[in-house]
C-alpha cells in the first residue's frame, strides 16, 4: 500500500469548507420545516375528514342494518363515539381527537341519533376550532342528515 503525502497539506477542514457544509444543511433544514408543518396541518384535516365520514357512515349504517345509531360528543375530553343500538348497545367508534382539532360546543345536547330512516332525531351543529384559531362548524341538517362542514363561517 502507498501512501503519499501531498505538498503542504495538512490533515483538518478548512474554515471555508465548514461554511459550506453549514450552509449545506441550513438549505436543506430551510426546505424541510415547511413541510413538516403541512403535515400537522394535513393530520388535523384527516382528523376533521374522519369525523364527517364517521357520522356519514352512521347515518348509512342505520339505513342499511335498519337500527338506531347514535353520535355521542364529548366536550369535555374532546372525544366523540358512534353507538349501534341492537339487542345490545355496541361501541362502533370511539374516537379522541389529538392533532389540533378541539371541540368548543354543540347545540343537541352531546348526543345525535339517526333513526333506520337516516333522518337525525333533532338538526345539529357541532363547533370546533384548531391551532390555527379557525373556527370550524360542523351541521347535520334536518330530515335528510346531510353533513357539512364551514370553515369560519364559509
Amino acid at each position: 500500500m502507498i501512501i503519499r503525502k501531498l505538498k503542504g497539506s495538512k490533515l483538518g477542514y478548512t474554515l471555508l469548507e465548514l461554511l459550506a457544509v453549514l450552509a449545506l444543511f441550513a438549505i436543506v433544514f430551510s426546505i424541510s420545516i415547511p413541510s413538516i408543518r403541512s403535515i400537522f396541518i394535513n393530520l388535523e384535516k384527516r382528523e376533521l375528514m374522519t369525523f364527517r365520514r364517521d357520522i356519514i357512515n352512521a347515518r348509512n349504517s342505520a339505513i342499511i342494518e335498519n337500527t338506531y345509531y347514535t353520535l355521542n360528543v364529548n366536550v369535555r375530553n374532546n372525544s366523540y363515539q358512534i353507538i349501534r343500538h341492537g339487542t345490545e348497545n355496541e361501541t362502533i367508534r370511539n374516537v379522541k381527537f389529538e392533532n389540533g382539532i378541539k371541540i368548543i360546543s354543540n347545540n343537541f345536547s352531546s348526543s345525535l341519533r339517526f333513526s333506520p330512516t337516516g333522518t337525525p332525531n333533532k338538526a345539529g351543529t357541532i363547533k370546533l376550532t384548531n391551532k390555527k384559531g379557525q373556527n370550524i362548524e360542523i351541521t347535520i341538517t334536518p330530515a335528510t342528515g346531510k353533513v357539512n362542514i364551514y370553515f369560519n363561517g364559509k
